[in-house]
């Protein structure tokens, strides 16, 4: 067993060594932390620059205004989600496509709320339709591949298929 490495995922651990595990989930607990703490500080950093080049009240309106704007194509955007949603359940088809453009709508709400301009962009980024369509196919993969590993899931996953 190796003792110099500890365990950070809470999983193949023994009192808290590192016995193994998916490095996978290791490496993306660290890059949690990174995107926690660099991203606002980003966001400071750049909005500092921007008020030293257009001044502040300039910057608070930028601000404020990719807030309204955003809030305004997430009410819309959602409302369409909504309404897909229902069209395919009623139709009894997978809604997979629109349950994850929710969950990309409702991160784009928050990071278009955050003040800054780098959420500012991520928001916009998660919220556009053409820009949503490659993150939907990379979530799908990423989510096909954690159930085919049972990495996340751990040993009972079921796949239930209906048959045609």
């Amino acid at each position: 067993m190796n003792t110099s490495a500890r365990c950070l995922c809470r999983k193949n651990c023994y009192n808290g060594e590192f016995t193994g595990g998916n490095r996978e989930n290791i490496i993306m607990v660290r890059y949690r932390w990174v995107i926690l703490l660099g991203v606002p500080l980003v966001d400071i950093f750049l909005l500092i620059r921007v008020a030293e080049i257009v001044g502040v009240f300039v910057t608070a309106f930028i601000v404020i205004v990719t807030a309204f704007i955003g809030l305004l194509l997430v009410r819309s955007e959602g409302a369409h989600t909504i309404q897909k949603l229902l069209e395919k359940l009623e139709t009894r088809e997978n809604p997979a496509d629109q349950i994850i453009d929710g969950i990309c709508i409702i991160v784009a709400g928050v990071c278009l709320l955050t003040p800054g301009l780098v959420t500012d962009l991520v928001g916009f980024i998660l919220l556009l339709p053409p820009t949503r369509y490659p993150i939907r196919i990379v979530v799908k993969k990423w989510i096909e591949q954690m159930i085919q590993n049972k990495s996340s899931f751990g040993e009972n996953v079921y796949i239930i298929k209906r048959k045609e």
